[in-house]
């Protein structure tokens, strides 16, 4: 049996807000243990559950190659939001090079017809 270390993070905003963005909890996540490593934020059974100050609970897998047998297969990052969502732009200087722009993220909606990446 393989061994894989688990790592445990709790994020929290210093100021009152609940709110912490996607993108900030990533970079944490990649600062912490690497951008090609995976995590989760379980929402469990309410009997297992701990509420105690607005903290995000987040188990990441200490490796670059583990991977969930759940989640989206392939990579999909835009700064445009479409049909009523909303999205964040990315600042310039953070703008993936891979960013898909509107016609690019509606062509790809037209091409997979809403199934999972």
């Amino acid at each position: 049996m393989k061994h894989i270390a688990l790592n445990f993070a709790t994020i929290c905003s210093k100021i009152t807000e609940i709110f912490v963005p996607y993108r900030d909890r990533m970079r944490i996540k990649d600062e912490l243990v690497g951008p090609e490593c995976e995590g989760v934020e379980l929402l469990p059974a309410r009997s297992r559950e701990v509420d105690t100050s607005n903290q995000f609970h987040t188990w990441i897998i200490d490796s670059s190659t583990f991977r969930f047998p759940f989640g989206f297969t392939k990579r999909v990052v835009t700064e445009v939001a479409l049909d009523g969502a909303r999205q964040e732009p990315w600042p310039d200087s953070e703008r993936p090079a891979d960013c898909l722009s509107e016609e690019e993220m509606r062509a790809l909606l037209q091409q997979e017809k809403w199934k999972h990446f």
